[in-house]
């Protein structure tokens, strides 16, 4: 089995997204070649929501995601002591089909991502919100940071 070479990193900027933008890292440094990483956040379709002002609402949250980006770019290349090989994307939808259309496209081989504090089964495909259903929509490697 050869080693991942193109990466996913989904965030949403808390603390188990945190974690797993610098477990990434942490694995990063160590190979050679250096795998292509993408750390993505998506943000809910404003138009989707009851948002009285969908313009204003997603032009709001694409600056929150850049700002979320930036800091886990900033955070991976503190872990890993580079970042030649790592982009950033804001995607607009419903996270868990986006992250999965996106690792998809992509042809990614390993996502890695923070799990939530909710408590659920792996065989429960209602429970667990985004990593439940990226566990059951992608065949490659995926990561769960708890």
């Amino acid at each position: 089995m050869e080693l991942p070479t193109r990466w996913l990193i989904a965030t949403d900027g808390s603390k188990y997204a945190n974690l797993s933008v610098e477990y990434a890292a942490q694995l990063y440094k160590f190979l050679d070649p250096k795998p292509n990483v993408l750390i993505i956040h998506v943000i809910p379709d404003p138009y989707d929501t009851q948002s009285r002002n969908p313009l204003t609402a997603l032009t709001k949250e694409k600056e929150r995601g850049k700002q979320i980006l930036r800091e886990a770019k900033e955070r991976f290349l503190i872990a890993a002591g580079e970042a030649e090989t790592v982009s950033t994307m804001v995607a607009i939808g419903e996270p868990r089909q986006v992250i999965v259309e996106i690792a998809k496209g992509n042809q990614t081989d390993h996502i890695i991502m923070g799990g939530s504090d909710y408590r659920w089964k792996i065989t429960d495909l209602l429970s667990g919100g985004v990593s439940n259903y990226i566990l059951h929509h992608m065949q490659c490697v995926i990561t769960v940071i708890k």
